[in-house]
């Protein structure tokens, strides 16, 4: 089964639980469960559903643990549904404005770091680029903005001539946008409480982004109020989640998936990175990193392997000489499979379609 297949399948999944859940009423208002606003969101991440009550609809905590009781064994029965869940929402996030021009936000996230997320972010949003859409990278990890390194850019971000917005810098074909561009070269700084709140503000409302297909967000690992940061600036289509083979990344990814669901950000497909070691010589490839981990959790949570990546020595040494291979050697081995993935995520998020569907009004209109 396709990406772009899996992704119709769990948002049908979340259309059949609404419609369920529109059946329930609400003794009190007179409506349905879903326009009194009592159930706040559906989120399907594969197989598994949750349904997020809003805490403020409700008169006291009795009626909504009353209501949560109810929903629970409806859900469960939805055919299609494995597993499910009900709970209040988590503390309040402020309503996300859309940034304009910009069609789909994608995070990337991974549940502990040193598993090459910034590299695939990176790459990926090159790859995309490649594809002949217009694509923004943000740098938005706050324990260690890497796209500078892996891009080669430095400096700070400069700002358009009315001094109201600074513009993202470019490099290949991509705007970027990063922590680091908000310091002085060299300085380091702890990102946290107002400052992360400041520094994203910065990235998202101040950077003029101009017209994108897609904004690549590369997110901090593990969980953090740095994500709730991030669900306050702007609305993100989804995320792809980036794990290990090993069994304590998978641990990882899997709390991180949950604090997604319960932010109403769907997970679209995991990306299993070092799926072992391609030898320079021989080409053989070693999984020295562990086995079968992403595949366990696509069984238990119904969610597509997006891509499965090798690790290949020179990606490192490309990586420390900011010369990304999908920009730098667009044909190698390497670059493939980046290649491949975007291609995945351009059919999961119909972009290659939309692209279509522009150029041909735009001819037409000609």
């Amino acid at each position: 089964m396709s990406l772009s297949s899996e992704f119709i399948q769990m948002e049908q999944l979340e259309e059949t639980v609404l419609a369920t859940l529109h059946t329930v009423v609400d003794g009190e208002s007179g409506s349905d469960v879903v326009d009194s606003g009592q159930v706040y969101a559906v989120v399907a991440t594969g197989t598994a559903v949750r349904v997020l009550l809003d805490p403020d609809r409700f008169p006291n905590q009795i009626s909504q643990d009353s209501l949560a009781e109810t929903l629970m064994p409806l859900v469960e029965a939805i055919p299609g549904v494995a597993r499910a869940v009900v709970k209040p929402r988590p503390q309040p996030v402020a309503l996300a404005k859309a940034l304009p021009g910009v069609r789909h936000i994608i995070g990337v996230h991974s549940g502990k770091g040193g598993v090459g997320k910034s590299t695939i972010s990176v790459n990926l949003a090159l790859a995309l680029a490649k594809r002949g859409l217009k694509v923004g990278l943000m740098d938005a990890d706050v324990y260690g903005p890497s796209a500078p390194t892996l891009l080669g850019l430095s400096g700070r971000l400069q700002t358009t001539a009315d001094g109201r917005k600074v513009l993202p810098k470019e490099k290949y074909g991509l705007k970027v946008a990063s922590l680091g561009f908000l310091l002085p070269e060299g300085q380091a700084l702890i990102w946290r409480g107002s400052l992360v709140d400041e520094g994203l503000a910065q990235l998202f409302s101040d950077v003029q982004w101009g017209e994108l297909d897609v904004l690549l967000v590369d997110l901090p690992p593990g969980t953090s109020d740095v994500h709730l940061a991030v669900a306050r600036q702007a609305p993100m289509s989804g995320v792809v989640v980036v794990t290990a083979p090993g069994q304590v990344s998978v641990d990882d990814v899997r709390r991180g998936m949950e604090m997604f669901a319960d932010l109403a950000v769907p997970c679209l497909g995991l990306v299993e990175n070092m799926t072992g070691v391609v030898c320079r010589r021989c080409g053989e490839e070693t999984p020295v990193f562990g086995t079968g981990g992403a595949a366990e959790l696509a069984a238990q949570t119904g969610l597509p392997i997006m891509a499965q990546l090798p690790f290949y020595p020179p990606l490192a040494e490309a990586a420390d000489a900011g010369k990304p291979p999908v920009a730098e050697f667009p044909d190698s081995p390497i670059a493939a499979p980046f290649h491949a993935l975007a291609a995945q995520l351009a059919r999961a998020l119909k972009l290659d379609e939309e692209q279509a569907g522009a150029e041909h009004s735009e001819s037409s209109y000609e």
